[in-house]
């Protein structure tokens, strides 16, 4: 048997050798609050390595204790009590600008113009004057008609239109905003790609708080938004729309336009694959929970608590621009600047230069599939509270249906884009009106802004996946602070309310708590059952148990949604209430 401990004893410090858990002579963990061994980050530093519990396991051979790094929340790195000298990237990073003309051949521009005005001619409609503007995907034909003419007529031809021009997809704009005319906009045989550095350099000229580089219009305009101003954006595209593209420019136009002291990111990506470039930011860019071990959240269940963290961080930022007599982040972040007009400290609020959050979730299907109301609900609050203290939401999903997209969602997200879909349903769903069927793919959008009845056409610039490893190597390699920007922790906001919450708590609260999470079931019945206790006093016990963060909201008769899965995090959970 002592021969065996021994053998088994090697081979667990060569294996710990081999996966750099050993700094000389001292083995360094990081303790989870489920207990569990988490290996250390590559860039491990000075201030971080005080939160971390040192065990010397050749010694004593002793699991470290449960307990968690982020105990005490005053104990973590804060990023404004540091100044790094940082380096904004080069356009030179992104692939050479090529020739962007959109030269469409002039004999194609003038036969779809007699083919058109033909075509209305058979149908009894006659034009005064059709206008053409080319673009880079499609041409827009404007068209006059004679007075008299109705525009019903003419909306109503739009299969006959592109039978008649054999052309993949027209779409009809009746009337054109601000113009006494129609537009028809028809595909060019050849299109033309927009390149992601001709766009993203009208970012560095932009005064806009948060600008965002989509691509170029009908026209070849560069078209740039600001999403301070939306204040969030919903963005829906089957598979292959260039939705994850659109996502990857929205990011880089940020990563050009501002410092990492001034916005950071918050990813949520189910999928695991389309945000994982993005990890090695989390030194200058990146926000985290100090509650998990993800950086870019990729379970529903991380996707929940770091949405309540973000709360929590809206509703700290609003205590801080009360105290402030301030209504909004820019006045705050002036205000703060100006050692005369700074507010004092106190032990509850310390006051320092907030950067903007913009939380990306790439696939919002997966989590409403699976967390549904526990996701929903979150988004529903930030998006009507968060925009004042600077907190934005982009919320991307290929599933444009009702059940993902709901009432309570589409009505705080005014701006929204539409990438190609798969029928006219789903364009209403996204845009409350068709035309988004219509649309060609590869990064042919239609956006809508926020108070715009029409949306505008843009095709999306193309930024490859070489091109984003560059910008994030680049960034990787300036300066970063010592740790990311952390979140409020959940376990903090308990301690803080935790005095009344206790006194409140049932006597079987701890031991109700376990038979949720070992069966995970949050349901009334089963505390009824297994605990012996009226349905009055379980149902006040599922209630407090989903004020402690154990278990989700209330949906009708179904059994609520456990959001602890494990017995190890749950005493955790229990140690900090």
């Amino acid at each position: 048997d002592k021969k065996k401990k021994k053998i088994l004893l090697s081979e667990e410090i060569q294996a710990e050798d081999e996966n750099e858990y050993e700094e000389e002579e001292t083995k360094i963990r990081i303790i989870r609050k489920d207990g569990e061994k988490a290996p250390i980050p590559t860039e491990t530093n000075e201030v971080l390595k005080d939160e971390i519990k040192k065990v010397d396991l050749e010694k004593t051979g002793e699991i470290p204790p449960k307990e968690s790094i982020v105990s005490n929340q005053a104990n973590l790195p804060n990023q404004w009590d540091e100044i790094i000298n940082f380096k904004k990237p080069s356009l030179d990073l992104l692939d050479p600008t090529v020739n962007e003309d959109f030269k469409v051949a002039e004999d194609e521009l003038k036969r779809n113009a007699e083919q058109l005005k033909e075509k209305l001619k058979l149908f009894d409609i006659s034009i005064q004057d059709i206008s053409v503007t080319p673009g880079p995907v499609v041409t827009l034909y404007e068209i006059v008609p004679e007075p008299g003419v109705k525009i019903s007529r003419i909306v109503g031809l739009e299969n006959d239109i592109a039978l008649a021009l054999a052309a993949k997809g027209i779409r009809i704009i009746a009337p054109i905003p601000g113009k006494s005319a129609i537009g028809v906009e028809i595909p060019n045989a050849e299109a033309s790609l927009v390149n992601a550095r001709s766009v993203v350099g009208k970012v560095l000229d932009s005064k806009y708080e948060l600008p965002m580089a989509f691509g170029k219009t009908i026209s070849g305009d560069v078209y740039v938004t600001d999403l301070s101003k939306m204040p969030h954006l919903l963005i829906a595209g089957s598979t292959g729309s260039g939705k994850s593209v659109g996502i990857n420019m929205i990011v880089a136009s940020l990563l050009y336009a501002k410092d990492p002291a001034d916005v950071k990111l918050i990813m949520i990506d189910p999928k695991k694959i389309e945000l994982s470039f993005y990890n090695k930011l989390r030194r200058h860019y990146l926000a985290v929970s100090p509650d998990l071990e993800e950086e870019i959240i990729t379970t529903p269940q991380n996707a929940v608590l770091l949405l309540k963290s973000v709360e929590y961080e809206m509703e700290r930022r609003y205590d801080k621009l009360a105290k402030a007599g301030v209504r909004n982040i820019v006045d705050y972040n002036i205000k703060i600047a100006d050692k005369d007009k700074r507010p004092k400290d106190t032990d509850e609020i310390k006051h320092h230069h907030l950067p903007y959050l913009i939380v990306i979730i790439d696939e919002l299907a997966d989590l409403m599939i699976t967390a549904g109301k526990e996701v929903e609900e979150p988004i529903a609050r930030l998006a009507q509270l968060a925009r004042a203290v600077g907190i934005h939401l982009v919320l991307a999903t290929q599933r444009p249906s009702v059940n993902v997209i709901t009432g309570v969602i589409k009505a705080n997200f005014s701006s929204r884009i539409a990438y190609q879909v798969a029928t006219k349903i789903d364009s209403r769903t996204i845009l409350d009106m068709n035309g988004a069927e219509q649309l060609l793919g590869k990064g042919d959008m239609l956006f809508l802004p926020t108070g715009s009845p029409k949306p505008i056409r843009v095709q999306n610039a193309f930024i490859s996946t070489d091109e984003v490893e560059r910008l994030t190597n680049y960034i990787y390699s300036q300066q970063g602070y010592s740790s990311p920007y952390f979140l409020p922790s959940l376990y903090e906001k308990k301690n803080n309310t935790g005095g009344k919450f206790l006194a409140d708590l049932d006597p079987m609260f701890e031991e109700a708590a376990r038979v949720i999470v070992r069966h995970q079931q949050g349901s009334v019945s089963l505390l009824q059952r297994r605990l012996k206790l009226g349905y009055s006093r379980a149902a006040r016990i599922v209630d407090q148990l989903e004020e402690a963060g154990i278990v989700g909201p209330n949906d009708g008769s179904k059994a609520r949604s456990v959001i602890v899965e494990s017995e190890e995090q749950l005493e955790t959970i229990l140690r900090n209430l």
